[in-house]
């Protein structure tokens, strides 16, 4: 359990900082009273419905990927591996079918993440790096690699691998470098 406890506490840490409480010590109580709060439902729900995945209690694990569609109107796959520190400001209408995610990933609402084709094996799907930010409406489809760093923008269509560090706009969308600061919130 510590793994799921430590990618929640994780999770909350960088909503604290998203909503100007940076550096405020998360406790596991925190996580039960924030898991009411729109933000931190869903990634808690998805976190909790990949480490049942992890330990082969599919069923369950499905179970509560509807429940998250329910309850918010946000589809992720449980065997989508999605690295600590997530955060949506907004999930309301999101699609994740993600082979992974990396850390540090900030994904906004109506956004689409998945195969290229209609399939239900889990192969050809995008695999999203470190620090990423994916902005509202962007659809990220195919057998695709988006580098670190890396920032999409409103409404792109991402259809083809990218290098890091760049922006991403367009559709299709097209690179362009980003030089970030070591500071700046992503």
């Amino acid at each position: 359990m510590t793994g799921l406890v430590y990618l929640l506490k994780s999770d909350l840490e960088r909503h604290y900082f998203y909503t100007g409480r940076v550096g405020k010590e998360v406790r596991v109580y925190h996580l039960w009273r924030n898991f009411l709060v729109p933000r931190c439902s869903p990634v808690g729900i998805y976190r909790l419905s990949r480490w049942l995945h992890e330990k082969r209690m599919v069923p369950l694990a499905k179970i509560l990927t509807w429940v998250n569609f329910f309850l918010f109107g946000i589809e992720i796959a449980s065997n989508c591996e999605i690295g600590p520190h997530f955060y949506m400001p907004h999930a309301s209408g999101t699609v994740i079918g993600a082979m992974s995610i990396g850390h540090h990933a900030v994904i906004y609402h109506q956004v689409t993440i998945g195969a290229k084709d209609i399939m239900f094996s889990y192969d050809a799907r995008p695999v999203v790096g470190d620090h990423v930010l994916i902005a509202s409406g962007a659809k990220i489809i195919g057998d695709i690699v988006i580098g670190n760093g890396c920032v999409i923008a409103a409404n792109a269509v991402v259809n083809k691998s990218t290098p890091e560090n760049c922006m991403l706009a367009g559709v299709p969308a097209k690179p362009t470098p980003v030089r970030r600061r070591p500071d700046e919130k992503v």
